[in-house]
């Protein structure tokens, strides 16, 4: 059963939550909001006064070169080591931006092969196919053990595990593939 509050208590205890409440939420927000705003902006007025060296005592840091020991995780390894490869600048652009752009036309390209795989899907891949595939792999693997060079004997272990399990995979999914168009055309398994 609902407790009725206006038998509780005297009509001078009970405040209205509309505009009452709602007031108090919208002025505790704001004060909250201010306090960040002042801490986010602290810094800067500290040294726009002169004051910055109150605040942090160490150098600043270099955007143009990042420590050895801040390296990203394993799997981001071959794409960091290829943006470290990227010049200062080309033709007026930044090297970051080519770096990341050219990445970004990779990653178009990976999305949209499952499209262009349709058109030659029935035909057996070539040469070519398999030496791409192969090149690929190959600058990854070799991308990612410059990064973390001199290798490590651990990360060495998994990499050649993991090619060697890639391609062990690839020739068997290729030996199914080829049994079940062999028995499709009518010959024997």
């Amino acid at each position: 059963m609902a407790v009725d509050y206006r038998k509780q208590y005297t009509p001078e205890q009970l405040v209205p939550f509309w505009p009452n409440e709602v007031i108090r939420l919208i002025v505790a927000s704001l004060f909250a909001l201010a306090i960040m705003t002042v801490l986010a902006v602290l810094p800067v007025l500290l040294d726009y006064f002169g004051l910055g060296d109150w605040v942090e005592a160490s150098e600043p840091a270099n955007p143009h070169a990042t420590p050895e020991y801040i390296r990203p995780e394993w799997y981001f390894l071959a794409v960091y080591q290829y943006l470290k490869l990227a010049p200062r600048e080309l033709f007026g652009v930044s090297g970051k931006t080519i770096g990341v752009m050219s990445q970004g036309v990779f990653l178009l390209v990976l999305i949209l092969l499952p499209v262009w795989a349709r058109r030659w899907s029935h035909h057996r891949p070539d040469v070519l196919h398999g030496s791409l595939v192969t090149v690929v792999i190959a600058l990854f693997v070799g991308f990612t053990v410059w990064a973390v060079w001199p290798p490590r004997p651990l990360l060495m272990i998994v990499l050649c595990a993991a090619l060697l399990l890639f391609y062990v995979l690839l020739i068997n999914e290729r030996r199914r593939i080829r049994r079940v168009l062999k028995r499709r055309r009518g010959g024997s398994a």
